[in-house]
């Protein structure tokens, strides 16, 4: 009789402990969270050119997971991935805290998509432009004294370095021309908040421009108001700089 009890009681215990465990599994399996996809949030620099091989450096979240990078469905070469600093007062959520960094050969596309995968995940479509002939930004170009000449139409790979940095450009025309001057900066990721501002050659501010209606990128339309040159410069809103505030800076008729 009392083999009996021991053993029944040792069974109730047994069948407790069961569901207990079980129970905790359950809730466990509540609370985790599901493991979240990579995100490319940012491309440096924020273009290509054709029939290149070019490094790219991708930022984002979850990054230092992914264990290839395709673009336009074909697989590149990772060259290195891992953690990424994330510049003080701003967030992570914004401009990513994992890095990897791709070698690219592009074709004739104008466009290319990236994605990256984990062994389970994929992030979402990421696009690179590809284009010939973009120009690349002299420094120093803080100054009118110092400002780098841009012929019409043409494109500048700029990059507003640190605090309180302006970049200036000159711009010639002839009176009455319309001239039409478009800042690249959000769609690639960058944190740069672009103002766009124009002097003519006695400092006097003739125009000026911030967020656009569709974005914070800054756009201007203006007519020159005399023969000559005006200076146009680009600088953040917030007087912010630093290696991420790349931009394309697009000028024409």
């Amino acid at each position: 009789m009392f083999n009996f009890i021991r053993i029944l009681f040792l069974t109730v215990s047994l069948v407790g402990l069961l569901l207990s465990t079980n129970a905790v599994g359950q809730e466990k399996k509540k609370t985790e969270k599901p493991p979240e996809p990579p995100k490319i949030l940012m491309v440096i620099p924020p273009f290509m050119e054709q029939e290149k091989t070019t490094k790219i450096l991708l930022r984002g979240k979850q990054l230092d997971l992914v264990t290839s990078v395709e673009a336009a469905g074909k697989k590149v070469k990772i060259i290195r991935k891992g953690k990424a600093g994330v510049p003080q007062g701003m967030s992570a959520d914004k401009l990513g805290d994992t890095e990897v960094e791709i070698e690219i050969t592009s074709q004739k596309e104008e466009r290319l998509e990236l994605v990256a995968k984990t062994d389970a995940l994929n992030s979402k479509p990421f696009e690179l432009l590809v284009k010939n002939g973009i120009l690349s930004e002299k420094e120093p170009n803080q100054g009118f004294t110092q400002a780098q000449e841009l012929t019409i139409p043409s494109m500048v790979h700029g990059k507003i370095q640190a605090n309180q940095d302006v970049d200036v450009f000159k711009i010639k025309a002839t009176a009455g021309s319309l001239i039409q001057v478009k800042i690249h900066a959000e769609k690639f990721g960058s944190p740069l908040d672009a103002m766009l501002t124009v002097y003519d050659t006695a400092g006097v501010k003739l125009f000026f421009a911030d967020d656009s209606k569709e974005s914070r990128d800054a756009s201007l339309s203006f007519k020159m108001p005399a023969a000559g040159m005006v200076n146009l410069c680009v600088q953040d809103a917030h007087d912010r700089g630093g290696d991420l505030f790349h931009y394309l800076l697009e000028v024409g008729k």
